[in-house]
């Protein structure tokens, strides 16, 4: 067996040039100016075995690989694994086998959690933030998540104040990070570098003066805007180091030439030896006018300026063959250019020397201040975090929670009213807002062709008809926005059982509470409406979907119940534990005894249990354990009978009942079918159904009561 590629931890980091297309690495950057000006022209990287060894791990698939940091994961409680470049070799090759995730890694995916913080970061304005915000920070003391909590209200509260968007403007915040790096490492910046540095130091101290500005004008939201306050009040921005910078770079990044006496003779020297190249080659294509035209075609080759004329008629130009095109062209350089372009090539240099030597001096008047550089990027891009924590808050209407002792003896253990599933609601949106566009064109296309003299009737109904399905698609839409759900926990409960039928929203509802419960650690606001009230979970754990693997030789049962061990294993008294279908895919009846003494197991306190779990199940003996322990609740799905669909409202404290022969009836299958059915089915069962019927329908009644009395006092 081939030896695995080993990559030392000393190699460089590949990294991507802002302002020259090269793959370059720390030692050799395009983008720096070298110790030697005579190589700022055509500076080129050092293709070293580290960056061969880079390129070949990503020819291997492992896209994350990167020298001497490798791969970073986290599990979701604050902890990191680490991945080598060599161990992702050796698992490509079947070397190595990847160790199994944790648990509570798993649940975010299971949850998906990277999909929230995909759209948390599409809120950040700073390219460092939006990484940032790829993998959102999940705490692991609750001190810590309130803090989040703060600092998300501040940037609230802030927005609300402002009345309009809080901006950091055009940021290179890479540029900057990738700036300090270099120039603690002895490297020259480039001007694109000192450029961006200037735009930092503006911006913080343009933000600083925003946020005190609003706390001064609105003092008595004042305490509420304090984290912010204290997170820039220590931004220090120097505005002679900016002034300095400003001084000797363009908007654009490029060195002025008023930065020296010797760059503006420098560069007024190749500008006239420019102007004489362009008159001469002019002279050349104005007396060969008539020959072929492509013999005045004026171009640059490796900075020589030359001829491009068919090959057939080089003969004709006298000069040096610089290369011959594809086809049948040919690069010439006149003779009478020859020295000029060699003039030329001395004056860029001597540009270049002289540029180098600004840059030298700036980045010594840069040197002492980088500590104060480095935390002002840091600061800007911490803002940057809050603020797009608190946008995406204020974007979903969503409501700050607050925690409660998993240890107390309140009356309600978590309530969440009205709430939603994030990434159902933003799905809502985004397809709301693509058929009001389609809607939108079509209109127009309809009030253009009315207006087409000649056209024909049959061409305008069918457009017409275009616009009624594009408004069809619309109102469905806004009638069918994702169903809130009402979830409140109190007293002794801590495990509480789902049911009802397929596809009526019992996953769902187990993953708006998880996401939930992650969200409110991570400093976001959660989707519902006020009071949100909820344990600080240690942990969340979930067991959703299908485990069956081929590969491992593994059912649908074996699966779930090599992952219910791995929650075990993690879950304490203070864990929130999401299980769907507990005790599915194998007999019924074991299933249903199985999933009753896992339930009862996760009642339980300390390590193996849990604070609260949350169960989805089609066993219906699941459904007693209320009557025999009060630490389980009931809960279900509403399924229309009318519609013969789910409602997706979740109805709490009524157990599921079963619909089939009630629907089988509505659609009309023969009388002596579901006579035999129902005898089949019990008379006690029958009447439980209607039982629970009863309960549903005042549940009904209790909410509407409850809806009007609400409107009423408001």
């Amino acid at each position: 067996m081939a030896k695995p590629l080993l990559l030392h931890a000393t190699a460089s980091l590949p990294l991507r040039n802002f302002h020259k297309k090269t793959l370059v690495t720390e030692d050799t950057l395009s983008c720096s100016y070298s110790a030697s000006p005579s190589l700022y022209a055509g500076c080129r990287s050092n293709r070293t075995p580290a960056w061969k060894a880079a390129r070949s791990v990503e020819r291997l698939g492992f896209r994350d690989a990167r020298i001497g940091r490798g791969r970073y994961e986290h599990d979701g409680c604050g902890r990191e694994r680490v991945y080598s470049a060599q161990a992702a070799l050796q698992e490509k090759g079947g070397a190595l086998q990847e160790e199994p995730r944790s648990a509570a890694a798993e649940t975010l995916d299971l949850l998906e959690w990277p999909r929230v913080c995909r759209a948390v970061a599409s809120f950040a304005a700073t390219s460092v933030g939006k990484e940032q915000l790829q993998v959102l920070e999940i705490p692991a003391t609750r001190e810590a998540s309130e803090a989040l909590l703060e600092l998300t209200t501040a940037g609230v509260e802030l927005i609300s104040l402002l009345g309009g968007p809080f901006e950091l403007g055009a940021l290179s915040t890479q540029v900057v990070k990738d700036c300090v790096l270099r120039t603690r490492k002895g490297m020259v910046v480039s001007g694109v570098e000192a450029l961006s540095v200037a735009l930092l130091l503006q911006t913080a101290r343009n933000v600083r003066r925003q946020v005190f500005n609003t706390a001064q004008e609105f003092q008595d939201r004042g305490s509420v805007l304090q984290p912010l306050l204290d997170m820039v009040d220590p931004i220090v921005t120097h505005p002679d180091l900016e002034k300095g910078i400003w001084r000797v770079i363009d908007e654009d990044g490029s060195v002025k030439d008023s930065a020296s006496p010797e760059l503006r003779k420098a560069r007024t020297q190749e500008r006239s030896i420019e102007q004489r190249l362009r008159e001469l080659f002019n002279k050349l294509t104005r007396d060969k006018s008539g020959s072929d035209s492509q013999s005045q075609e004026i171009v640059q080759l490796d900075g020589r300026m030359c001829l491009v004329v068919a090959s057939d008629n080089r003969s004709n130009v006298p000069g040096l063959l610089l290369r011959s095109g594809s086809g049948a062209s040919a690069y010439i350089e006149p003779a009478g250019a020859v020295p000029l372009n060699n003039k030329l090539n001395e004056a860029r240099a001597e540009v270049a020397k002289a540029e180098y030597n600004v840059l030298l001096r700036l980045t010594d008047q840069l040197r002492p201040y980088m500590d104060d550089i480095q935390f002002c990027l840091n600061t800007i891009v911490r803002l940057d975090v809050v603020m797009a924590r608190a946008r995406y808050s204020t974007w979903l209407g969503a409501t700050k929670p607050t925690f409660i002792d998993t240890d107390s003896q309140n009356l309600v253990r978590l309530q969440l009213k009205r709430a939603r599933h994030p990434l159902l609601l933003q799905q809502h949106r985004e397809a709301l807002r693509e058929a009001k566009a389609k809607l939108k064109t079509k209109s127009k296309n309809l009030g253009r062709l009315k207006t087409r003299p000649g056209m024909m009737v049959g061409a305008l109904e069918e457009i017409r008809a275009a616009v009624a399905e594009a408004e069809a698609e619309v109102a469905e839409l806004e009638e069918n926005a994702p169903v809130p759900i009402d979830v409140r926990v109190i007293g002794e409960t801590k495990v509480v059982a789902i049911t009802g039928p397929n596809t009526g929203g019992k996953t769902a509802t187990i993953k708006t509470v998880g996401l939930a419960a992650l969200m409110a650690k991570s400093g976001l606001f959660v989707l519902a409406i006020e009071p949100v009230v909820l344990p600080w979970f240690d942990v969340v754990l979930a067991d959703i979907g299908d485990e069956q693997s081929l590969s491992q030789s593994l059912s649908t049962f074996s699966g779930h119940l090599h992952r219910i061990k791995r929650i075990k294993g993690a879950s304490t008294g203070n864990s929130l534990v999401l299980l769907d279908e507990v005790g599915a895919g194998t007999d019924p009846t074991e299933g249903a005894a199985l999933g009753m003494a896992l339930l009862e197991s996760f009642a339980e306190s300390g390590k193996g249990g849990s604070f609260l779990t949350m169960a989805t199940t089609h066993h219906g003996e699941l459904k007693t354990l209320k009557y025999s322990d009060p630490r389980f609740e009931n809960a279900s799905v509403e399924f229309s009978e009318e519609k013969l669909r789910p409602t997706y409202k979740l109805l709490w404290g009524i157990p599921g009942r079963s619909n089939a022969l009630n629907i089988a009836e509505r659609l009309d299958i023969p009388k002596d079918i579901l006579v035999v059915a129902r005898s089949l089915y019990g008379v006690a069962s029958a009447q439980l159904s209607e039982v629970i019927m009863e309960l549903e329908q005042a549940k009904r009644d209790y909410d509407q009561d409850t809806a009007t009395a609400d409107s009423q006092i408001t």
